[in-house]
């Protein structure tokens, strides 16, 4: 299948009360938390093995595109993956995948492949899914510590196709395969993520996306976050009754309706902070506060820091991250 067709088609079977813009509050939210893949290892292993990517305060992931591996987690039983399973760590679990059973010794961690494959070769594709941590914790604490996907059985050709054109990518090295590594593993998160909501296996933020009633109000909130969105307008979008909403709403994504407003407004300015130039007033406006000072006062409460203090402190890092 062509690269761009899995831009084109529909690739999850999903309910047909789903909402519509379910797609759209996720690319909403995964944008607003900066999401972004990197591998940064796609070689073989034989002999005696074994990676731990743990400690780097992002979401690090093992694709095994042959042979097997088996993941050691604490106070776990040793679970063996195959071919085509995916692992990630969405809090950044401690775990080490090895070529045995038994506890690897520590000298053997992260030693580099052979030069030379002989007998039975493991081929790995590792990285990391980075988000923007701060912004990104409620969500990813929703989360189970540990996440096992065997995308080689998935039920939709796309998923399938998709992990097959990531696993050859990632076994050649023509020009531009970093990149396009990088890239079909952001597709497959994308991809993973769809699946699972669809399936109704996520808590939080994410899974409530999935939910015909709070996905539309969500949606709205994500894609305008200085609007009103006061309790009859949300209700009447949700088509439900302010007590069953407000319910249902704290149940799904762990906030009140009000509070999740705010916390997206704050996360709203806070990356228009980061990433722009616009005044302090303009972000006030767009995030919903009519005067300047109301909006310091409420991002300060929020963030424990001025706006204009996060704004140069984020300058700084990413001034020092390029230098």
């Amino acid at each position: 299948m062509p690269i761009f067709a899995f831009f084109m088609s529909e690739t999850v079977d999903t309910d047909e009360n789903a909402p519509d813009v379910a797609g759209d509050a996720l690319s909403d939210l995964l944008r607003q938390l900066n999401f972004a893949a990197q591998v940064f290892f796609r070689d073989g292993y034989c002999g005696g093995w074994a990676v731990d990517t743990s400690g780097s305060a992002q979401v690090p992931f093992h694709l095994v595109c042959q042979g097997h591996g088996w993941l050691h987690s604490p106070g776990e039983v040793p679970r063996k993956l195959l071919a085509g399973q995916l692992v990630f760590f969405p809090q950044d679990a401690p775990h080490v995948l090895a070529s045995q059973d038994s506890p690897p010794a520590p000298s053997s961690i992260n030693q580099p492949p052979p030069e030379r494959l002989e007998g039975d070769v493991t081929r790995l594709v590792c990285g990391y899914f980075s988000f923007d941590r701060r912004t990104a914790e409620p969500l990813l604490s929703s989360l189970p510590p540990t996440m096992v996907l065997d995308l080689s059985q998935a039920e939709d050709a796309t998923t399938r196709e998709l992990v097959n054109l990531w696993m050859r990518e990632a076994a050649g090295n023509g020009l531009g395969s970093h990149l396009a590594v990088d890239r079909l593993a952001e597709l497959v998160f994308i991809q993973m993520l769809r699946i699972e909501i669809s399936g109704g296996r996520l808590q939080g933020v994410i899974g409530a996306l999935g939910d015909p009633q709070l996905g539309k109000v969500l949606a709205n909130i994500h894609q305008h976050p200085g609007a009103d969105h006061t309790m009859q307008q949300m209700c009447a979008a949700a088509g439900l009754s302010e007590s069953a909403f407000t319910v249902r709403f704290k149940k799904s994504v762990g906030m009140t309706p009000g509070q999740y407003v705010r916390h997206w407004r704050m996360q709203s300015a806070a990356r228009a902070l980061r990433d722009s130039t616009r005044s302090m007033y303009d972000i006030a406006q767009s995030v919903g506060y009519e005067s300047e000072v109301a909006f310091r006062k409420a991002f300060s409460s929020h963030f424990g820091t001025a706006p204009g203090s996060y704004r140069r402190q984020q300058m700084q890092t990413q001034s020092a991250a390029g230098g």
